[in-house]
């Protein structure tokens, strides 16, 4: 590769995104595209990929390919070339190599199984650029963003699934010296092969559902066709799917009487935007078409404080609405950090104080009152905590606040506070300034568990490793968390610590966890061989195989009970 295309890269990466592209012929567009997002991505441009996760070599991936990229090793030894398998994330999942010596050196730049090779970690890629492109590609020499790829070529596809969805991607690489174009034509028919396994392997349902899809794939609203494991969207439909809406979706869905009403409507994104969904019988198998909506924003919901306010003049009264914010809900709800969206949302940037009342400690209300004095925001956390003799001083404080904010002050009073827990005198005093807002405990809130597992992961799991499969969330949503968000956030911080895999699994769950009820009731017999199931999977680590042996039931067995006890497998849709 010309040293021409090295410069044209290292000016990009010096004169920024924003930058003109280089001459006219010396980098193709894919290329340059390409380099662009690997830029903005921030991705290493020196060191080999430094990311490593354990495989799954039992995921249906692997299933469909071994077979192929074993007979290809066969036909390809002593060419010097090398099969790559990656699963969607970007992970090489399996590897080829035509000799030892070859596999030295692949290891030497963690060209090996277990690495990413995903774009956003390594840049321009075979791998991970033919996901992002959705095509074939071929890559050779100073192509590649990282400079410890530049001896290489390489050819890939991306590999789909019957649906349709990309599963992964398959790429045959090799020295400079024996690079060659032809590779792609190569590539795809390796790729081709291992599309015609998976669709082999798929279950019809899947292909019924994949069929039906397509009477909506051109229509232009947003629209999304589900089951329980599988879930399509046309592109206008894209922005409203992910693991997470699909494990909330379906939980909806569970919970609509269809007996009554073939169609449900509801809300989600805080009332900003509407779903309409619809129940398709055809046969014996059945889905859902659900179309999404966003609500104008006249009419998502602006309702103000629950309850009575102070009187005050026109003027003030923005101001002095703003002065004092009072949450209700119990303990453990997430109180504490709707307080803080909210002022966060006022944009003010005051310093800010957070004052902790307990049953075994009085409360300083004066030096409360000195600290509003002085202009800093203050949160007054769990107000129910405090006895009947101290609603004078809070009424006082509420007051006082109000008052000076109406003569101009402009920092803020939060308070949260459970109006079920509090005593009376202290319960009508919160009614009577009134509730902006409540929170509910997560067994009365499921829906936000998916939201709230992200936000958790985000910050424990800095390099972002971690994900959470379906089936697991589906696990977290069923349970009644006493606990509330701490125990969550234990939970999860646990799991991000202690799972090496990158997807977390239901097995990986704590057993209690796994045990959880499913929303339906099932009978004394499904409950007992659903733990008789879950505890082989734990005796076995996961492996369907083995579980299946312990349990004395064949594997496709296992695996329609799996589904029908809600135990589905994380990659049981294709």
């Amino acid at each position: 590769m010309s040293d021409a295309v090295r410069e044209a890269k290292r000016h990009l990466m010096r004169a920024g995104l924003l930058s003109g592209a280089p001459d006219e012929g010396v980098v193709p567009d894919l290329i340059l595209r390409s380099w662009r997002r690997s830029i903005g991505n921030s991705a290493d441009a020196t060191m080999p990929s430094q990311k490593f996760d354990e495989i799954d070599t039992d995921s249906i991936l692997r299933r469909a390919a071994d077979p192929v990229l074993d007979r290809w090793q066969d036909q390809l030894v002593d060419t010097g070339t090398t099969l790559f398998l990656s699963d969607r994330a970007g992970s090489i999942v399996a590897r080829r190599a035509s000799d030892r010596g070859l596999q030295r050196k692949l290891d030497r730049v963690n060209a090996a199984e277990g690495f990413d090779y995903s774009e956003d970690s390594i840049g321009t890629n075979g791998l991970g650029t033919s996901m992002v492109e959705g095509r074939a590609v071929y890559i050779e020499g100073s192509q590649h963003f990282n400079e410890s790829l530049s001896v290489l070529a390489c050819a890939a596809v991306p590999v789909y699934t019957p649906s349709g969805l990309v599963i992964g991607s398959v790429s045959l690489g090799g020295p400079l010296a024996i690079a060659s174009s032809l590779m792609v034509t190569l590539t795809k028919e390796i790729g081709q092969q291992i599309e015609e396994r998976l669709k082999a392997a798929a279950r019809p349902q899947d292909l019924a559902l994949a069929m039906s899809f397509m009477r909506y794939a051109n229509s232009r609203r947003p629209t999304v066709i589900m089951d329980r494991e599988t879930l399509l969207a046309n592109t206008p439909g894209l922005p409203y799917v992910s693991v997470d809406s699909h494990v909330v979706l379906w939980d909806r869905l569970s919970a609509h009487n269809w007996a009554l009403a073939n169609t449900a409507r509801w809300d989600i994104d805080a009332g900003a935007v509407a779903v309409t969904a619809r129940r398709v019988v055809e046969g014996a198998r059945d889905y859902y078409v659900l179309h999404f909506a966003p609500v104008p924003r006249d009419e998502v919901s602006t309702a103000g404080p629950i309850g009575p306010r102070t009187h005050v003049d026109t003027a003030s009264r923005e101001a002095v609405e703003a002065a004092v914010t009072v949450i209700d809900g119990p303990r453990g709800s997430g109180r504490a950090s709707r307080a803080l969206d909210v002022r966060a949302g006022r944009g003010e940037g005051r310093e800010l104080e957070v004052v902790i009342l307990s049953t075994d400690t009085a409360t300083p209300w004066s030096a409360v009152a000195d600290l509003l004095d002085g202009g800093r925001d203050v949160l007054i956390r769990r107000l129910e905590s405090v006895q009947d003799h101290e609603a004078g001083p809070v009424a006082t404080l509420v007051q006082d606040h109000r008052e000076a904010v109406a003569a101009g002050r402009r920092n803020q009073l939060l308070i949260t506070t459970c109006v079920e827990a509090s005593s009376p005198e202290l319960a009508a005093l919160v009614k009577h300034w009134g509730i902006d807002a409540r929170t509910e405990a997560l067994s009365d809130s499921p829906d936000r568990i998916p939201g709230l597992v992200r936000s958790i992961l985000d910050q424990v799991d800095t390099t972002r490793r971690h994900s959470m499969s379906p089936t697991a969330l589906q696990s977290l949503m069923q349970w009644d968390w006493p606990g509330n968000i701490a125990e969550l956030t234990a939970t999860v911080t646990t799991l991000a610590s202690s799972v090496t895999a990158s997807v977390i699994e239901r097995h990986h769950l704590p057993e209690h966890l796994q045990r959880a009820p499913a929303r339906r009731k099932m009978t004394m017999m499904e409950s007992a061989e659903r733990d008789a199931i879950v505890e082989a999977l734990d005796r076995a680590g996961g492996n369907k195989s083995v579980a299946a042996e312990l349990l004395g039931i064949g594997r496709t067995t296992l695996y329609r009970r799996l589904r029908q006890l809600g135990l589905g497998d994380g990659e049981a849709s294709l």
